[in-house]
């Protein structure tokens, strides 16, 4: 007979999450997952298989909570308010620690479940950048005629650079790296 499930999935989920985002995919042992989660390692691998497969899990909720920082360029204001908004709750959920999705992307994207993740990731953030620019030049908030595909791109690598630097930079420098990446707006 099996054993009910006694334990919060998503609990153990977030909990293993902080773990990756914290040590990396190889950086983190099936102790540290078995420490942080206070699961054995058979009920692991029972509920979710393999390392890397909690690993692709936590890849998914962090995404999911990717996501939910984006719906804020969904939002009503100016696109200056709400790129401000956006990088501002960007740094304060990176601050003092990089992205779980630029570090996959750093250390597995050799693995094709862990790049296809990334990718969506990146594809869901380059929309809601290239909608918010196309309201933004419909209402003349932009600096000339910039081709907003290629805006958009660069702000999700605005996006990524400024996770990356949040593990060592100070607010106001990485505020400053908002100010100068928002210089396209008028």
């Amino acid at each position: 007979m099996a054993r009910n499930k006694t334990f919060n999935i998503d609990d153990a989920i977030e909990k293993a999450m902080r773990v990756f985002r914290e040590k990396g995919y190889e950086g983190a042992s099936m102790q540290d997952l078995v420490d942080a989660t206070g699961l054995s390692r058979s009920s692991i691998y029972e509920t979710f298989g393999s390392k890397k497969d909690l690993y692709l899990v936590a890849l998914d909720r962090y995404g999911d909570q990717a996501q939910d920082l984006t719906g804020i360029l969904y939002g009503k204001g100016t696109a200056k308010e709400l790129l401000l908004a956006f990088f501002d709750k960007l740094i304060a959920h990176n601050m003092p620690q990089s992205c779980l999705m630029v570090s996959a992307s750093l250390e597995m994207c050799g693995h094709p479940e862990v790049k296809s993740r990334v990718q969506a990731e990146a594809a869901g953030s380059e929309r809601a950048f290239y909608q918010l620019l196309a309201r933004a030049a419909s209402n003349g908030e932009l600096k000339g005629r910039p081709d907003l595909r290629a805006l958009a791109q660069f702000l999700v690598n605005a996006r990524h650079g400024i996770t990356v630097s949040a593990v060592t930079s100070d607010r106001q420098a990485l505020d400053n790296i908002v100010a100068v990446t928002l210089h396209f707006l008028r």
